[in-house]
């Protein structure tokens, strides 16, 4: 192939290879990283310290057209974030192959030349001038016979090149459509994931190395070895997959969750209900539930203390059949004191999460009130199984079974990104989330808790705490007085963990009705709270099991 230099003069692809010096697109890429970085600290800080603040209790007629221009102005920085680490990852990927195309080429040239043999300014292979000497012509006629081989070497080495060469430009070209159009009001964040997605598609990188994600401390162990760079570029173009691997780091989580929890807004802003396979009703409901997610995240956006951040450790809208997965904590887990997971029941989804985080924050307060000096607590929202939706629902004891192994595998990453010296971890469960810790407890080595904490338990799987691989002393139960799970007994779910013969200690509830047991002020919760805290709680007598199943 010829190609035309700026000055009208015909170049050749062989000419352009053997002079080809990486360098160029290799500094053209740190220059894309370096504005992706850049793009990504400006990014946090309009989060923390613009939005963020701006978007708790600012109202009036300024707010309303102020507030989405802000909006705006995030997205596209996470646009930007994520096209320019898609271009540095293009161009150093080309670069990389140009120059082992360019290492062909010599490394076959040179062996022709070796050989006898004769390359052209254009790549062509041929023999020496012929001298008419009869003592040469058996040589000559083998050396003819070697040549089509390094001529094929050659052309294979050029072939590669211009095809990296042709790679990288359509990858960049799809990098250039105009997604920061400010006259547009949606869908760009969308559009950037899509093209970079096939940018790297162009150039036969679908499927980048990242662990299964079955072994945390594995996960950890590939995310340790990677350099900043490469980080920077999993985080902006495999957000969601990097987002969903237990073992990493919660700031690290979060930042990837939270990118993919834009882009689901966005997506959904464009989008129809048909795009997502959902009816009008699910379909608005889901874009209501990811933005009053986001919403409630941005609250702790401006605070400096880790204490008080919240961390988005999974979001995935579309799992356990649309009801949807997500994973929120009020605190740095990986560097509190006391971790507590909360795990909800019954008719609990997507919906309900931003319920949840008030929910978990107060648990976080009044656990604080019981701790030492300097201590610190982190509690966890888990909707990470399948919760039933209906009361009928909870009778099947399905939904714990299958969320058993996602619940041990999320509990040991937090053991595996916490480190030394271990965090105490509490699990608190609420109606049928107490028979999914149950279950997950009880099988595969358990937990990894220090205590488990069972509320308002129509059985937890199991026919006494011993199973629950955990120092029974360390099963807590509560049950009110008129909770109607007290007449769950002898169902599929196990034994009403309150009554003898269960084993542990029944905590005094001061509290009615099946959801009051965070009720500010009650010993209800000042008792979950120094469990939490790892204090002793008060303690009451366990129930006769006729007498106990029947609610008063």
């Amino acid at each position: 192939m010829v190609r035309y230099s700026a000055g009208g003069q015909a170049t050749s692809t062989y000419e352009l290879l053997v002079k080809f010096d990486p360098h160029g697109l290799h500094d053209a890429a740190k220059a894309w990283k370096a504005l992706g970085h850049a793009v990504e600290s400006t990014g946090e800080r309009h989060r923390n310290q613009v939005n963020g603040p701006l978007c708790q209790g600012w109202e009036g007629d300024d707010a309303i057209a102020a507030l989405p221009f802000m909006v705006k102005t995030e997205q596209q920085l996470d646009i930007v974030r994520t096209e320019s680490e898609a271009a540095a990852l293009v161009l150093n990927t080309v670069a990389d192959r140009m120059y082992q195309a360019q290492t062909n080429l010599i490394n076959a040239v040179n062996r022709a030349v070796d050989a006898g043999l004769v390359v052209s300014a254009t790549g062509v292979v041929d023999l020496p001038p012929d001298h008419n000497d009869p003592d040469a012509q058996e040589a000559r006629r083998k050396l003819a016979a070697e040549r089509k081989g390094f001529q094929d070497r050659i052309d294979t080495a050029l072939k590669d090149a211009e095809t990296a060469s042709e790679q990288g430009h359509n990858a960049l070209v799809r990098l250039s459509a105009n997604t920061l159009d400010p006259s547009r009001a949606n869908g760009s964040l969308a559009e950037a994931k899509s093209a970079a997605a096939g940018a790297l598609k162009d150039l036969g990188l679908v499927d980048p190395y990242i662990p299964d994600g079955k072994d945390p401390a594995k996960n950890a162990a590939w995310w340790n070895g990677l350099t900043q760079d490469q980080r920077e570029t999993y985080l902006a173009l495999n957000a969601a997959k990097i987002g969903n691997l237990d073992g990493l780091p919660a700031t690290v989580r979060d930042e990837a969750n939270r990118l993919v929890l834009d882009q689901k807004i966005d997506a959904m802003m464009v989008g129809s209900p048909s795009t997502f396979g959902l009816d009008q009703a699910a379909y608005d409901k889901r874009k209501a539930a990811l933005t009053e997610i986001k919403k409630k995240l941005e609250e702790t956006a401006d605070t400096k203390d880790e204490s008080k951040q919240m961390f988005l450790l999974a979001i995935e809208p579309e799992a356990h059949g649309g009801d949807g997965r997500a994973i929120v904590a009020t605190g740095n887990p990986d560097k509190a004191t006391h971790t507590a997971v909360f795990v909800p029941g019954t008719n609990t989804d997507l919906n309900g999460v931003p319920g949840q985080i008030d929910h978990v924050r107060r648990l976080q307060d009044a656990a604080k009130g019981s701790t030492k000096a300097g201590e610190t607590v982190s509690v966890i929202s888990y909707l990470g199984y399948d919760a039933p939706e209906s009361i009928p629902g909870a009778a099947s004891p399905t939904r714990g079974i299958d969320g058993a192994d996602d619940m041990r595998r999320f509990s040991n990453g937090l053991r595996v990104s916490h480190g030394e010296p271990k965090t105490h971890l509490t699990y608190v469960a609420h109606s049928y989330g107490s028979f999914a810790v149950g279950v997950a407890a009880s099988e595969g080595g358990g937990l990894h808790a220090d205590d488990i904490i069972a509320l308002g338990s129509p059985g937890m799987g199991v026919g006494n705490a011993d199973r629950l691989n955990i120092d029974p002393d360390h099963v807590w139960i509560g049950e009110a007085s008129n909770d109607l799970t007290r007449l769950a007994f002898s169902t599929t779910l196990g034994v009403s963990p309150h009554t003898w013969g269960f084993g542990g200690h029944n905590i005094v509830i001061d509290t009615q009705d099946h959801g009051g047991y965070w009720n500010p002020g009650s010993e209800s919760l000042l008792n979950q709270a120094k469990i939490i805290a790892n204090q002793q709680p008060t303690t009451t007598a366990k129930e006769l099991p006729l007498a106990g199943n029947v609610p008063r």
